[in-house]
């Protein structure tokens, strides 16, 4: 068992901000939404609408409301800066740093 199996099980946990394209599925990651890495990544397929959302450990997609669950669950809320009760919760950037 490694190090920090220990400390978290197989809790899941939120990693980083991510937009999901519509049309392909492509997974864009950023820092936050928006940032200049997923601008960047974003504007090369111009067109293609994306879900606003996150990622955890394992590289699956969650919506902002079903990662709001996930952190929520671990601890890994640190700040209130809104969303807290809209659709049950909804997961912005600043909640996690």
């Amino acid at each position: 068992m490694r190090q920090n199996e220990i400390i978290l099980g197989d809790c899941r946990r939120i990693v980083c901000a991510a937009n999901r394209k519509r049309f392909t599925d492509e997974i864009v990651l950023g820092i936050r939404h928006w940032d200049a890495f997923m601008r960047r990544e974003v504007r090369e397929t111009e067109g293609d609408p994306v879900d606003q959302g996150f990622i955890d450990q394992h590289g699956n997609f969650l919506s902002r409301t079903e990662a709001w669950k996930v952190a929520e669950a671990t601890g890994q809320i640190i700040r209130r800066c809104g969303g807290d009760k809209a659709d049950g919760g909804t997961i912005y950037s600043e909640n996690l740093y």
